[in-house]
């Protein structure tokens, strides 16, 4: 049975550890100690630990089941929006808690490193110069300290108790590029089964519906105006074929 840490147990952390409990041995970080009791209850074994985005600190520990791990998953949620100088503490912190680690090992990104441009975006599609800065610098500060890290470009965070049509949209004719939770965790889990590295992918259901074309779905309207649909998408060929993987929620109208 191998050994799997998830750092960052959070809504998609959780749901990685629920599928994958079976298969494997879990170890979790947490950013609280009533989280990490829960987490406890539910079969894992887990750690209470904030990654501070104040400093560097050069008193972090690294983790005490590192040893015993094969796989790491980074699923610390970061924003475009945070400052580069907090991210770099963040993600700093989290390298020398994950230490000398040399094996497998992945980073959730998002498909937010991305501008909007009227396109459809592959992996290799944009220069550098195009990229997202602050998403870019924690995908390279990872990878170069950790080059056998795989970066997973997560689109738009849906299914289960998430559900496009209960959220207010002001851009309703924009391409939607959504994934189900569920497909990443199949991917991570096939990944991992053989033994993956090194590889950057975008996650990204393969079908681009309106926004409005999602809402009319889930909410049975059937009148509705048309209108061309505009903005980017992200495509996620790339991971299809060279896993290889099928999307078992292809169009995001139909998440649950």
């Amino acid at each position: 049975m191998k050994n799997i840490g998830i750092i960052g147990c959070g809504w998609l952390g959780l749901h990685m550890a629920k599928h994958l409990l079976p298969k494997y041995k879990i170890y979790t970080s947490t950013t609280t100690p009533r989280k990490r009791a829960e987490l406890e209850t539910m079969g894992y074994d887990s750690i209470a630990i904030q990654f501070s985005d104040n400093e560097i600190l050069q008193t972090y520990k690294s983790w005490k089941v590192l040893e015993y791990l094969d796989t790491i998953v980074i699923s610390v949620p970061f924003s475009k929006r945070t400052d580069i100088k907090s991210l770099q503490n963040r993600f700093e912190n989290i390298g020398l808690f994950i230490n000398d680690f040399d094996k497998q090992l992945f980073l959730m990104s998002s498909i937010g490193i991305y501008p909007q441009v009227q396109m459809e975006i592959g992996e290799e599609t944009l220069d550098e110069q195009s990229l997202h800065p602050n998403i870019l610098f924690v995908e390279q500060l990872i990878k170069n300290k950790f080059p056998q890290l795989n970066i997973l470009r997560l689109g738009g965070l849906m299914g289960g108790d998430r559900i496009f049509s209960n959220y207010h949209t002001s851009t309703p004719d924009q391409f939607v590029n959504h994934v189900h939770y569920e497909d990443i965790v199949l991917i991570t889990e096939k990944m991992i089964d053989k033994r993956i590295h090194s590889k950057t992918y975008n996650i990204v259901a393969p079908e681009h519906p309106t926004k409005q074309e999602v809402v009319n779905y889930q909410k049975g309207l059937t009148e509705f105006r048309y209108t061309q649909g505009h903005g980017r998408k992200i495509i996620s060929t790339l991971s299809e074929q060279d896993i290889p993987y099928q999307y078992l929620h292809p169009d995001p109208r139909i998440f649950k």
